[in-house]
This record gives C-alpha cells, structure tokens and sequence, in this order.
C-alpha cells in the first residue's frame, strides 16, 4: 500500500507527456550534449583569429594615417616659424623626418612638399606630406604590404611678425 507522500513523489519524477521517469531523461540529454563545447570552439577559433587580425590591420592603417597627418602639421608649424622661404623648407623637411621617426614608424619613401607663395605675414604655409608606409606585419584581410598615405596641412604664418 502506498501513501499520498509516496504518490506525490512519483508524480513529481515523471514527465507527464511521456511518462518516462524525469531523471532518464534528464542523464540521456546530458550525455547528447557531451562535447559540443569542443566542437563550439574549433568551429569559433578561426573567426575570433580572423576578428582580431582585422582589427590589428585596421588599426595600423588609421595609424599610419594619423602619423603622416601629423607630421604634415608639424612640417607646416617648422617651415612657418623661420624666417625665409629657404631655411622653411629645410624646416619643413627635418620636422616631418622627425615627426614619423619620433613615432616609431618610417616611411619607406617619404616626400615633403612646401608651397611658399604666401609666405607672408598673416599668409600661409601649405605642406604636403606623402609617404609610403610598410604595412607588410599585417598583410591580408584586405590590407596591402605598403600604401600610399598623402595629407595636406595649411598653417598660418602669423600677421604681427617681422620677416
């Protein structure tokens, strides 16, 4: 004879669609999901490498455009604090080698290019900055082994100065 507690029980480890004891069921579903997680992660690695490669490559190239930016401005800021156009260029020049140097990338062909024909109090200098940056540690992913960076910068050369 059984009591109501004993019932309950039962009642409580049998699935009621399929009358099977809950417990089974619950062993075989664990036993079908063994290794999965295993598969899960060969299957995700070479995407999760591929993610991360390309935001290295990404990140290189803004940087590398960001540098020759740079070094554009600092080019012009040089060529408009000297005091002719000849020693401007000469400035302009050193201060752009410099400025990639100091980053710690070099350009493989670097060219700078001064327009002073405003060299002027109050006009302007234009700096012209192209240089050919080595991509090739992260080649792939769409990313070439070198490309050409190009950056125009307009400084101003100051009104109140004595020339």
């Amino acid at each position: 004879m059984t009591t109501r507690a004993q019932t309950d029980s039962r009642q409580r480890l049998t699935d009621r669609a399929h009358g099977r004891p809950v417990a089974r069921r619950r062993a075989r579903s664990r036993r079908d999901a063994r290794g999965f997680m295993a598969v899960e992660l060969v299957m995700m690695t070479p995407l999760l490498l591929a993610a991360i490669m390309t935001i290295v490559g990404a990140s290189r190239y803004v940087e590398a455009r960001d540098q020759v930016s740079a070094a554009a401005y600092t080019a012009g800021r040089a060529a408009s604090l000297t005091s002719d156009t000849a020693d401007a260029h000469q400035q302009g020049q050193a201060a752009a080698a410099a400025a990639l140097a100091d980053r710690g990338r070099s350009c493989a062909t670097l060219r700078v290019r001064l327009d002073t024909a405003g060299f002027t109090p109050g006009g302007t200098v234009r700096v012209t900055v192209t240089c050919i940056a080595d991509l090739s540690d992260v080649v792939g992913f769409g990313i070439p082994g070198q490309k050409r960076f190009t950056t125009t910068a307009v400084v101003p050369i100051d009104a109140h100065r004595v020339m």
